[in-house]
């Protein structure tokens, strides 16, 4: 499809390669079906049917090794067939959880059709009590408060149980400006009591504490991890969850900066580790 990776083509499709790679006795192996739902990456009219073989694909690479393994599908929630698929993928697997990634989709909440149509894709998953990853961050200059507002407000109010990760700290890493827009809100609402507790939402701090050049991305400076260490008691630890952002970095390495470079200590780190 022409789209450019750090890394050869092993490091993301092999399974064995990964688990290796990661070193990690259980991993979440994150689909990017999605692509096929943006017309910048795929102008082909099978789009579904790609999509239905690249979900596939990440099945059979999880049956490999079911108890090591869980499965995100990616999926484009703004696709006429999203639910179709969302079930379908749901079905094939019992711990299977759901990718979105509201940049490649191109989602703005501030768009009431967008906002319904996530609101309906979340119900059909909180119905299945299975899990979302989210990309949430939509990459627009503008994304930060009133799109947390609007989930809060307009899409977790009235949804049954759901549990969300959101990907690099609700933005699209490494911790920034727009990082901490996300989390001033999202801690608002927290201290506030506005979102039903029947929920769970969590972060994953992926990506988020670099301390090496990615894709032109220079890496924190001490003073950020200071205050990005700051936003970690804001939030609560009990909100964090470990990722790499692999093949960014290991599962040992990224440890490492954690506890090296962000200061976290040992009980803090086995938080992470096992949520």
């Amino acid at each position: 499809m022409g789209i450019p990776f750090s890394h050869e083509v092993d490091y993301y499709s092999n399974i064995d390669n990964i688990l290796t790679n990661v070193g990690a006795q259980k991993i979440d192996l994150i689909g990017m079906a999605y692509i096929y739902g943006n017309p910048v990456f795929y102008s082909g009219k099978d789009g579904y049917e790609q999509v239905i073989k690249e979900n596939n694909y990440l099945l059979k690479a999880a049956q490999k090794y079911p108890h090591r393994i869980r499965p995100f599908y990616g999926i484009d929630p703004l696709r006429d067939y999203a639910a179709e698929e969302i079930q379908r993928c749901l079905d094939l697997s019992a711990n299977a959880g759901i990718k979105f990634h509201f940049n490649t989709s191109q989602i703005f909440l501030t768009d009431q059709e967008h906002s319904n149509k996530v609101k309906s894709i979340f119900n059909l998953v909180a119905a299945n009590k299975r899990p979302v990853l989210l990309h949430y961050d939509n990459s627009d200059y503008l994304f930060g408060a009133p799109d947390v507002n609007i989930l809060v407000d307009s899409i977790l109010h009235d949804l049954p149980a759901i549990h969300i990760t959101f990907a690099h700290f609700g933005a699209a890493g490494p911790f920034s400006d727009k990082t901490k827009k996300v989390l001033d809100a999202f801690i608002n609402h927290f201290q506030k009591n506005n979102i039903p507790q029947r929920h769970t939402l969590q972060f994953d701090i992926s990506a988020v504490a670099l301390d090496k050049d990615s894709d032109g991305i220079p890496p924190l400076e001490d003073h950020e991890y200071l205050e990005l260490k700051g936003y970690i008691e804001k939030l609560g630890i009990e909100r964090i969850i470990f990722g790499t952002d692999y093949p960014l970095y290991t599962g040992n390495e990224y440890l490492d900066v954690l506890r090296n470079k962000l200061k976290l200590d040992d009980d803090e780190l086995e938080i992470i580790l096992n949520h």
